[in-house]
């Protein structure tokens, strides 16, 4: 008994571990997926085989009553589909050890969002860790003084594609933690994660038919399967890992941990692409540290 205790009180942490890896490999594979590819086209093989992935673990059991709390991942999963066009898109363009550390800064958002929309002070602590986030991001591309090289990061396309994404997907994780904490709806994660895939690529597959670009979608299978199915697989799991953390991890916690991820991609994006790390490394740790900061505050 006291066993078993201890294993399901292990889980969520196990979860986050899982996360914070597969997180690391998953941008290594977006990014040989997106190159030369319709962003959209990508996007939608990302979620729509994430979902077909976790097909054998779904639920299907569940009471209709739970599966119409899953409805929500109908808003969440707008924010998801804009965030993760954005996010191929600058993977796919830009130097994965760059762009990925300003994924991070969804938890700067989230905090504003918390400051405006929710009534959370802007504490001490908090304003520390903003400012830890934006000082990270200037060591992403040294210029010679702060402002300049936060200018280079502002004025790089790629950059401006991952602070959108991330801004959208700090919108998304407030859905998230509202579905499948144990004081609101109390969905299982797994139902919730293969709704809200599923729902991501149907937007992006509607926005691929209004565009005529269904038939990319082939030519990313053709010329990348395996990557693409990796990726896939990468996302559906990382996410769900994720949600079965938040069931007893505050997302606070659990979002700044998931930041440890950005360390693994900048070693396989160094091995994978000759990319260059050594500063890129120092900033990301910096910005890792702000968001732990603006966390516990």
């Amino acid at each position: 008994m006291e066993l078993s205790h201890l294993g399901g009180a292990a889980l969520p942490w196990l979860a986050i571990a899982a996360r914070i890896i597969l997180l690391g490999l998953e941008r290594i594979f977006v990014k040989r997926m997106g190159s030369d590819s319709d962003p959209f086209a990508a996007t939608f093989l990302f979620f729509g085989l994430g979902a077909v992935l976790l097909l054998p673990f779904v639920p299907w059991s569940l009471p209709l009553a739970v599966w119409k709390h899953t409805l929500v991942s109908f808003g969440a999963g707008a924010f998801y589909a804009a965030a993760f066009v954005c996010y191929v898109h600058s993977l796919s363009i830009g130097e994965a050890s760059l762009v990925s550390p300003l994924y991070n800064a969804n938890v700067l958002f989230l905090a504003i969002i918390a400051f405006l929309f929710l009534g959370e002070p802007l504490t001490p602590f908090k304003l520390v860790g903003l400012g830890l986030l934006v000082y990270g991001a200037s060591l992403l591309n040294p210029q010679g003084s702060f402002l300049a090289s936060l200018r280079a990061v502002g004025s790089d396309r790629a950059c401006r594609y991952m602070v959108v994404a991330s801004l959208l997907i700090a919108c998304g994780r407030v859905a998230d933690k509202f579905t499948v904490s144990q004081g609101a709806l109390n969905t299982p994660p797994i139902a919730y994660c293969f709704v809200l895939y599923a729902v991501v690529a149907l937007y992006v597959f509607i926005a691929l038919a209004f565009r005529g670009r269904i038939r990319d979608i082939g030519r990313i299978m053709r010329r990348t399967p395996w990557t693409a199915l990796g990726a896939g697989a990468i996302n559906g799991y990382s996410y769900l890992f994720l949600l079965v953390a938040m069931t007893t991890i505050d997302v606070s916690i659990a979002e700044p941990a998931s930041m440890l991820s950005v360390v693994v991609t900048l070693f396989l994006a160094r091995k994978a692409f000759g990319e260059s790390i050594r500063q890129r490394l120092v900033g990301s740790l910096v910005m890792v540290g702000g968001a732990w900061i603006l966390c516990m505050g």
